[in-house]
């Protein structure tokens, strides 16, 4: 995606609202309005986003003035390093897909708690437009799952540095916030992943059995 088209989606909310808050989802349809309204709308997460996206672009830089780009697996020799140097927008993400570990696998639905038996807790992501849409799959069975419980989450962005981007609160659960990290590639695209995998994979199955045994 063209630099000056990404800077304007990202700052244009930061600009039309100085106020930034957590917000409460529960599931269904409102819910997911309302996630996705905040994720493409909440100033500090739109900051958060551009600082990986930032942060992406200075990899890249790098990467062509060094040797980085030959411990990539050849999978189209020269052909491909100059194709990433060259290219950008949706060619440039369709060559960064057909790298090792880049090409995203079909979202599951996790509408439900019924329909989604495992939480997904990382993801990779080609192309910073995609980062929202990322976010949102990450957080969704999570929301499905408090939704079955009667309950709900809190998601509030994370200031300072470093890679977290989102806390997620599982309320009326005696677990820690979920902490949600958005990272650059150092050959572009991004990392998105939750911390101690196993540990909510682990609660999320435990819970998601309690609650079908009911």
């Amino acid at each position: 995606m063209r630099a000056p088209l990404l800077l304007a989606l990202i700052l244009a909310p930061i600009f039309a609202s100085a106020q930034s808050s957590s917000v409460r989802l529960s599931g269904g349809v409102k819910s997911e309005n309302k996630l996705r309204r905040f994720v493409e709308g909440d100033a500090r997460l739109r900051a958060r986003l551009l600082d990986a996206y930032r942060r992406e672009q200075a990899f890249i830089a790098e990467s062509r003035e060094s040797d980085l780009r030959d411990a990539v697996s050849d999978m189209s020799g020269e052909s491909m390093r100059t194709g990433l140097d060259k290219s950008q927008g949706a060619k440039r993400r369709a060559i960064l897909e057909a790298l090792p570990g880049m090409k995203a696998a079909a979202a599951p639905v996790c509408r439900t708690i019924v329909d989604c038996p495992a939480p997904e807790l990382a993801v990779e992501v080609a192309d910073a437009e995609r980062l929202p849409d990322a976010l949102r799959r990450l957080v969704r069975p999570w929301m499905a799952l408090q939704n079955a419980r009667g309950s709900e989450i809190e998601v509030t962005p994370v200031d300072g540095p470093g890679d977290a981007t989102l806390l997620v609160k599982l309320k009326d659960l005696d677990a820690q916030p979920l902490v949600l990290n958005v990272a650059p590639r150092l050959l572009g695209g991004f990392h998105v992943w939750f911390d101690r995998p196993f540990v909510l994979a682990a609660l999320y199955g435990r819970e998601r059995q309690a609650i079908l045994r009911d």
